[in-house]
C-alpha cells in the first residue's frame, strides 16, 4: 500500500485580494475570480465574481489551469473542495492544488472530501479553524495507479449521481407540496379567500416549555428535551437531543404527544413541524411553542403546518417578532395571530395528499441514506487501498 505526502507529488499554493478601494482592480474584470464561498460543487464554472488585469498584476492573485483542486483553508465554507473547470484566480482563502500526472483531480476531490473533519480539526488559530498550507502539504494521500485513481473515482461519481438525485427527488415533493398548498388556499400574504380568520388562542391550547436553567442539566428525573435545533420545517430531528431534570408536575406540563404541532419561538422564528409519533418521555423548552389542536372539525395539523412555512418563508409573521440580540415570537402576539380558517373538507383533502406524498418523501429519505452510507463504505476502502480495482 503506496501512502504519499501530498506536498511530495503536487504543488500548493493559493491566491490573493486585490485593493477593494481599487475599483479599477474589479469593474468589468474579465478574469473569473473564486472565493471560498463558491466552493459548493465538484465541477467549478460559474463564477460570479471577477478582476481586471490590472488587479491581477497589482495582487498576489494568480490565475490557476482547468483541474486546479480548490480547498476553502478558513471561513465558514472551511474544508469545501472544487475541481475548476475554467481558468480563474482565486483570493487567498482558497489552497490550490495543481494538477500533475501523478494525481487524478477527480480522485484527489473524493479523497479531501472524505477527510474534511480530520483537516478541520488539525486546522491551527484562534477562534476561527485555519486549514494552513502546510497541513495540506502534510497531508498522506493513499497513490494507486492512474488507472485505479480513474476507477475509483468513476465508482464514487455514479455513487455521489444516485444521492444527488434523491436530494432532487425530495425537494420537487416538497415544491409539489408548496404549489398545491398555494392551488388550493391561495397566498396567506393575499386576501383573495373569503374564509372566516380565527385567532391562534382559539385554535389552539398553546404552552411554552420550560426555561433552561445549567442547574437542571443534573438531578435525578433527567428527561430527554426538544430544544429549537430539533424543529425543522415539517420535521423533528432526534440526532441531537439533550438532557435535563423535569419534576412529574413538569413532565405533565410538558408532554408531548402525537399530533402536537411545535413552533419556535425564536431562532428561525415560525418554524413549524407537526408530531407524527407519540415522543413518550421527551419534554421541550421556552424556545418552542407547543400547540395542541382544541377542535379537529375546526383546523387540520397539516393545513396549519403548511400555511406557517408558506407564510412565514414570505414574511407573514415578520413585523410581529421582537428583537434585541435574537428574534423572538412571543405567545401573546402568536395567540393574537388570524389564521384563515378553509372548509374542513378542503383541509382533509390536503392532509390526505400530504400524507401520500410523506410516504414517497420517507422512501427516499431511506434510499438516500443507504445510498450515503454505501457512499461512505465506498470511500473508505478506496483510500485504505482495500476497494478491488481492475
Amino acid at each position: 500500500m503506496k501512502f504519499e505526502r501530498l506536498g511530495n507529488i503536487t504543488a500548493i499554493t493559493s491566491g490573493g485580494t486585490p485593493l477593494t478601494s481599487k475599483r479599477e482592480y474589479y469593474d468589468n474584470g474579465t478574469i473569473p475570480w473564486v472565493k471560498t464561498g463558491d466552493l459548493k460543487v465538484k465541477d467549478l464554472s460559474e463564477i460570479p465574481d471577477s478582476i481586471t488585469e490590472l488587479g491581477l498584476e497589482n495582487s498576489s492573485a494568480k490565475i490557476f489551469p482547468v483541474n486546479t483542486v480548490l480547498v476553502a483553508m478558513y471561513g465558514a465554507t472551511i474544508g469545501a473542495c472544487s475541481i475548476l473547470k475554467k481558468q480563474a484566480a482565486t483570493n487567498q482563502a482558497c489552497a490550490a492544488i495543481l494538477p500533475n500526472e501523478n494525481l487524478t483531480p477527480d480522485y484527489l476531490f473524493f479523497y479531501l472530501s472524505s477527510i474534511k473533519k480530520e483537516l478541520i480539526r488539525k486546522g491551527i488559530g484562534g477562534g476561527q479553524p485555519n486549514i494552513s498550507g502546510g497541513i495540506l502539504k502534510d497531508t498522506k494521500i493513499y497513490l494507486p495507479s492512474l488507472s485505479q485513481q480513474i476507477h475509483i473515482a468513476n465508482i464514487l461519481t455514479k455513487a455521489e449521481t444516485l444521492i444527488q438525485q434523491r436530494k432532487q427527488s425530495i425537494a420537487l415533493l416538497d415544491e409539489f407540496l408548496k404549489s398545491t398548498f398555494l392551488e388550493m388556499f391561495g397566498d396567506p400574504l393575499v386576501e383573495n379567500k373569503k374564509w372566516e380568520k380565527e385567532p391562534c388562542g382559539n385554535l389552539f391550547d398553546m404552552k411554552l416549555g420550560k426555561m433552561l436553567s445549567a442547574k437542571n442539566y443534573t438531578g435525578t428525573n433527567l428527561k430527554k428535551y426538544l430544544r429549537n435545533v430539533n424543529v425543522k420545517w415539517g420535521d423533528i430531528d432526534l440526532s441531537d437531543v439533550k438532557e435535563m431534570d423535569f419534576s412529574e408536575k413538569e413532565i405533565e406540563n410538558y408532554n408531548l404527544l402525537k399530533g402536537d404541532i411545535l413552533v419556535c419561538e425564536g431562532g428561525d422564528v415560525g418554524r413549524t413541524a407537526v408530531l407524527k409519533n407519540d415522543l413518550k418521555g421527551y419534554c421541550y423548552q421556552n424556545a418552542l411553542h407547543r400547540l395542541r389542536i382544541k377542535n379537529l372539525e375546526i383546523i387540520d395539523a397539516n393545513y396549519f403546518s403548511w400555511y406557517m412555512y408558506v407564510g412565514v418563508t414570505k414574511g407573514l409573521i415578520k413585523k410581529e417578532t421582537t428583537s434585541v440580540t435574537i428574534q423572538h415570537f412571543t405567545q401573546d402576539k402568536f395567540k393574537k395571530l388570524k389564521i384563515p380558517i378553509p372548509p374542513i373538507e378542503l383541509q382533509n383533502q390536503f392532509a390526505h395528499i400530504v400524507a401520500k406524498t410523506e410516504t414517497l418523501k420517507q422512501q427516499c429519505q431511506q434510499s438516500l441514506q443507504q445510498l450515503q452510507q454505501l457512499f461512505g463504505s465506498l470511500s473508505q476502502q478506496a483510500f485504505k487501498g482495500e476497494l478491488k480495482t481492475p
